[in-house]
């Protein structure tokens, strides 16, 4: 039995809290939603978790995430911070250079899907409403780059999964002479790329991105054919992207090394 009555501003702000990190990127209309708190009071409550440093909202899409900050009030906090406090600083440092728009992509499920990009930093952006969308992994650079890397117990089950499912954009599953060349080929070279089929309008290069020697997500530059040749686009940006990989990757794994 409790002595006091419940505080209820603390309450609400650990729900927001907790639907921040059980949700991750959120816009604050959706938070309110879920909470049913009024939207006021939520953006309220969000401003107030920021200014803790417990929480951050996205500058790409205006989502709200949890920070690495989340990690002092539990060790087994599942580190989803590091998109936005480690990966979207060097994208936008990086997005504001070669002003091409940049992808992070993750493994979700059977594909890969949009985390965070530049394209509202990005005078050339040629797309809107990225982030969260699900891209195919066998015809995407961020796809090859991630599965070329990833160890080879995780590259099987995700390519059982896929020869599984009969959706079209898993056929080349099917197909072990030309995917094992896709996969020799982003090794040898070390980054994901593509020139045709899905976007067909764009070129697009990827390098992995680490977690101490298993990757995490990619990182993608896509260009308009009708703008610059692939061979240019590798010349003037694939060394920088590679480096910008390299940076955030050294990060990643400080931090989850520290926290372990």
């Amino acid at each position: 039995m409790t002595v006091f009555k419940p505080v209820r501003a603390l309450e609400r702000g650990l729900e927001i809290l907790a639907t921040v990190n059980e949700r991750d990127g959120l816009r604050t209309q959706d938070i309110a939603d879920v909470t049913g708190l009024p939207r006021a009071t939520a953006f309220r409550l969000l401003e107030t978790l920021q200014g803790m440093g417990f929480v951050a909202q996205s500058q790409s899409d205006g989502a709200w995430r949890p920070t690495l900050r989340c990690n002092l009030l539990s060790s087994g906090f599942l580190d989803k911070a590091w998109v936005g406090q480690i990966a979207m600083p060097e994208m936008i440092k990086l997005g504001r250079k070669i002003l091409w728009p940049l992808d992070l992509v993750t493994f979700a499920e059977d594909a890969m899907q949009i985390r965070e990009t530049t394209h509202k930093i990005s005078p050339f952006s040629f797309d809107v409403g990225m982030v969260g969308k699900m891209i195919p992994m066998l015809h995407t650079a961020g796809g090859h780059a991630y599965l070329a890397f990833c160890p080879d117990e995780e590259r099987k089950a995700i390519l059982e999964i896929m020869r599984s499912t009969g959706k079209p954009e898993h056929a080349l599953a099917h197909d072990p002479i030309t995917l094992q060349r896709i996969l020799e080929r982003t090794r040898a070279r070390g980054f994901g790329y593509r020139t045709d089929g899905y976007k067909a309008h764009t070129l697009s290069i990827s390098f992995p991105i680490f977690q101490g020697d298993r990757p995490i997500a990619s990182l993608t530059v896509v260009c308009l054919k009708s703008a610059i040749s692939f061979d240019e686009m590798i010349r003037k940006y694939a060394a920088k992207l590679e480096r910008t990989c390299q940076l955030i990757s050294q990060e990643v794994t400080r931090t989850a090394e520290a926290r372990a």
